[in-house]
């Protein structure tokens, strides 16, 4: 938390690494809203949910009849939405390397062009870059961009796994198990002896995987 206050104050680059479910998204949001841009809007874009053929409209826009399916109007992208505030990039080891090249002359203050336009864009936006995926490794053989890892990682958050915050289990249970009494005005609890199980356990799926099981129980 205190890194996370730390990083918030600079206005640069910030990298959110940890394994799937640790709260990367969350990690980013607090950033966001503890930072000067908290007045700004907070976009969030996931490198790994559209196919190669859409990143760059999406993340860039496009101008009208670009493409086959393009909006009649035009479209920008998530760094336009994003102007005076942040843009989470989700999964930033998902990104292929010719879009890697793009992003990283935005980073360096480049303008960018919509697809199919001829204007210049630029903007004025703090990205922060999320991965559960070994970057460093990813670099080394050749799969991640170096250049692009180095810029990114200007200031780095690691998540530790739940796993290794044991005392934190309890305490995110009940929180979980809070909200769906709310929800739901039913009236439980855990029993001492579920707690331990929760414990003793090795969540591979982290923060989310123990509110799912909240929520199953």
């Amino acid at each position: 938390v205190e890194v996370i206050r730390q990083v918030s104050r600079w206005d640069t680059t910030v990298l959110v690494r940890g394994e799937s479910g640790t709260g990367k998204e969350l990690i980013a949001n607090a950033i966001h809203h503890h930072s000067p841009r908290a007045g700004a809007a907070f976009v969030k874009f996931n490198c790994a949910a559209l196919p190669d053929t859409l990143l760059e409209s999406e993340l860039f826009g496009h101008e009208k009849g670009a493409f086959t399916g393009a909006a009649k109007s035009g479209k920008p992208g998530m760094f336009e939405l994003a102007h005076k505030g942040t843009l989470l990039l989700d999964e930033i080891g998902e990104l292929p390397l010719p879009m890697q090249a793009k992003l990283l002359q935005v980073l360096d203050g480049h303008p960018f062009h919509r697809v199919g336009g001829t204007k210049p864009i630029t903007v004025d936006v703090r990205v922060i870059a999320a991965t559960n995926k070994p970057l460093a490794d990813m670099a080394a053989s050749g799969q991640f961009r170096e250049d692009l890892f180095y810029r990114l990682r200007v200031l780095t958050v690691e998540i530790p796994p739940l796993r290794e915050r044991p005392d934190d289990i309890p305490v995110l249970a009940m929180h979980f198990l809070q909200e769906i009494i709310k929800k739901s005005g039913l009236q439980k609890n855990f029993d001492p002896q579920v707690l331990n199980c929760f414990l003793t356990y090795r969540w591979p799926g982290n923060v989310r995987e123990l509110r799912a099981l909240v929520q199953s129980l």
